[in-house]
């Protein structure tokens, strides 16, 4: 993920199949699958799928494709392909969201809001800044806990339930046939359970709005870090720019200079700004969710209600 990141960001008109494989034989070569069998690492491929508009991004047309031939292709037919390709493209996008969560909660050190707060960083705004860093920390951790929680039951729920029982039926297959069926009732119950069945559209719908909603997020946490990262460190360049002409017997500071060290960086409009677009992620999050959690119940699979369960098992999202 870390290695495709920079790539999948251009323009999906602009990313190189041929680079992409190349990064994921290099993947393979840093992980435990390059102890695989060599005819099984050479079926996985890098596929490009089609691309409508100059919007879509590399991540919107990647995917990876295990190509297989006679006799396999018996029980392993074009549409079975096609099913496996649903449920990888929805495990990806998953796990897209998760790991960019994972990175937001890498910048967000809580040192640059205290820092903020107990160095006085630009007076009034970088006060009321830190309380936007806590509010967007907070908003994270909600976000995490929904996506955690959604990804544990489909790997383990749906995918990890689903073969066991597979592996039972392909014990117990007599013949050709049986084994072919028991495959694809293995597929249809992983699209049924994890959301991706035909009565679960709508489902589906919400939850890839709210994993936009999420990457969205994202690059709203980044960049309000970031500004505060710079006031907290250039406040560090003014205390010891101060320090140095104290020890000259010169003035702390001259005349045009921002005593508080933000340099005009935060400003309480610039703040006002940043209040504003994490009240509209936090309210498009919150509404989205909400749908989300009551399409569950309605859904036929008993396990679904179980994923609502583990969702809003203290029914916070209820009362609210």
């Amino acid at each position: 993920m870390d290695l495709v990141g920079p790539d999948l960001a251009e323009p999906a008109s602009t990313v190189s199949a041929y680079k992409l494989t190349g990064t994921l034989e290099a993947a393979i070569r840093a992980s435990n699958a390059q102890f695989d069998a060599p005819d099984v690492l050479d079926r996985l491929r890098v596929r490009m799928m089609p691309h409508a508009g100059a919007e879509e991004k590399g991540w919107d047309v990647f995917s990876l494709e295990y190509v297989v031939d006679d006799p396999l292709s018996t029980v392993f037919t074009e549409q079975a392909m096609g099913k496996y390709l649903r449920v990888f493209n929805f495990l990806w996008r998953l796990k897209r969201v998760e790991h960019s969560l994972c990175a937001t909660w890498q910048t967000m050190k809580p040192n640059v809001a205290a820092a903020l707060q107990r160095e006085g960083v630009a007076g009034a705004a970088g006060a009321a800044l830190s309380g936007e860093l806590r509010r967007c920390h907070t908003l994270r951790g909600e976000m995490h806990h929904f996506i955690a929680n959604l990804q544990y039951y489909v790997m383990f729920e749906v995918l990890e339930g689903s073969w066991e029982l597979f592996s039972r039926e392909m014990e117990e297959a007599s013949d050709l046939d049986s084994l072919i069926h028991a495959h694809e009732r293995y597929l249809d119950t992983i699209l049924q359970k994890g959301l991706l069945g035909p009565k679960s559209q709508l489902l589906t719908n919400t939850l890839g709005t709210l994993f936009e909603v999420i990457l969205r997020f994202r690059g709203f946490a980044d960049r309000l870090y970031d500004v505060a990262r710079d006031a907290a460190m250039r406040r560090q360049l003014a205390q010891l720019r101060v320090e140095q002409r104290a020890e000259e017997s010169e003035w702390g500071s001259l005349p045009g200079e921002d005593a508080a060290g933000g340099d005009g960086l935060l400003s309480e409009e610039f703040v006002d700004e940043m209040r504003a677009q994490l009240d509209a992620i936090s309210a498009d999050y919150a509404k989205i969710l909400d749908g989300f959690l009551n399409l569950l119940p309605l859904q036929t699979h008993v396990d679904l209600k179980f994923l609502l369960f583990r969702l809003d098992f203290s029914e916070y999202y209820q009362r609210r």
